[in-house]
């Protein structure tokens, strides 16, 4: 049977994932949220709801690591290690 223990809770995993996507939006140059999720027709209070790392839907986080030309795994990989980084 598989060990279902986590490094890290859900709640702490989702909030790093949305400060992860936060970072990729200024590392690309978007000054707000709501302009990068209009110009990737992402549903701007859904986008901002991930920013503060409230549960995704994988449709959604798709879209927002094909508009960093960048793989879901990218955007996942890391979050639970100890020295995690945005």
């Amino acid at each position: 049977m598989a060990d279902n223990k986590h490094i890290i809770s859900d709640d702490e995993y989702f909030k790093r994932l949305g400060q992860r996507i936060e970072k990729w939006r200024i590392d690309a140059d978007f000054t707000s949220a709501e302009s990068f999720a209009i110009e990737n027709q992402i549903n701007r209070s859904q986008y901002l709801k991930y920013e503060k790392g409230k549960n995704m839907e994988l449709l959604t986080i798709r879209k927002i690591a094909a508009a960093h030309n960048k793989k879901v795994e990218e955007l996942l990989k890391g979050l639970e290690d100890t020295n995690f980084k945005p």
